[in-house]
């Protein structure tokens, strides 16, 4: 028979085990890593996109060092190089721009809130070995940045796996009236925003994704997720492009 010592000290190994893996089953790093992992893996692998990571809103690189260390994960589990995973990053770099629409209006943010370097985001790139060449930069506010010129950079990289952060609706709406030309059914989206004017569908991003389905592109559903649930989305075009 075990001594009570010995006891208490396996059980409180066992529940710290199963408490660190449910938080990562909850991370946002781990959702990242489960789709990585249908898009090539699933049944669906030969229509689905994959690989290309686009993330609009670096702010603090916080979401995209979550999605790196997925993609090592991937990596490493699939016996695959990290050079297969491409990133593309749009950012002004200068934090919020200036915003006067009543959809914007939120205590917790305004002009030049989250503003951090370019450099600060290579250093966290460099930091978790990730390739740097496998990295594009799209520089400037989206206004300006996401025009026919980028579009057209972005045809040979569609994205699989999309992180919107930027807070705004007006931004938010630039970036979805942007990406449809290069949107595939199968690519999901993490909406970093969704709750800030709780779930209201008149203001922030809600309303822009509202706005989108309204439109003749095709839809993002919600995708019920054991992690970041009502944050996430699918999108399907209206016409299903992946028929035989």
């Amino acid at each position: 028979m075990l001594k009570p010592y010995i006891k208490k000290k396996l059980n409180n190994y066992f529940k710290a085990s199963i408490d660190q893996h449910l938080k990562y089953e909850r991370s946002l790093e781990h959702w990242f890593y489960k789709w990585l992992d249908f898009q090539n893996n699933s049944y669906a692998k030969s229509y689905t996109p994959k690989n290309t990571y686009y993330e609009f809103g670096t702010g603090w690189g916080k979401t995209l060092t979550s999605f790196i260390k997925a993609a090592k994960r991937f990596s490493y589990v699939n016996n695959s190089s990290l050079d297969n995973i491409k990133i593309c990053l749009f950012d002004s770099f200068k934090g919020l721009p200036f915003s006067n629409l009543e959809e914007d209006n939120h205590p917790s943010w305004s002009k030049g809130e989250f503003s951090y370097s370019k450099q600060h985001i290579i250093d966290i790139i460099n930091k978790h070995k990730f390739p740097l060449n496998n990295v594009k930069f799209f520089e400037g506010f989206y206004e300006d940045s996401l025009n026919s010129e980028t579009l057209k950079s972005l045809k040979e990289v569609p994205p699989s796996i999309i992180t919107i952060d930027t807070d705004y609706y007006s931004s938010t709406k630039d970036v979805l009236k942007f990406l449809p030309p290069i949107l595939q059914s199968g690519t999901v989206f993490y909406f970093d925003d969704l709750f800030s004017f709780f779930l209201n569908d008149d203001y922030g991003q809600v309303k822009s994704i509202k706005e989108f389905n309204q439109k003749n592109y095709g839809k993002l559903y919600p995708l019920s997720e054991n992690n970041y649930n009502g944050k996430c989305f699918v999108f399907s075009s209206k016409k299903w492009e992946h028929s035989k």
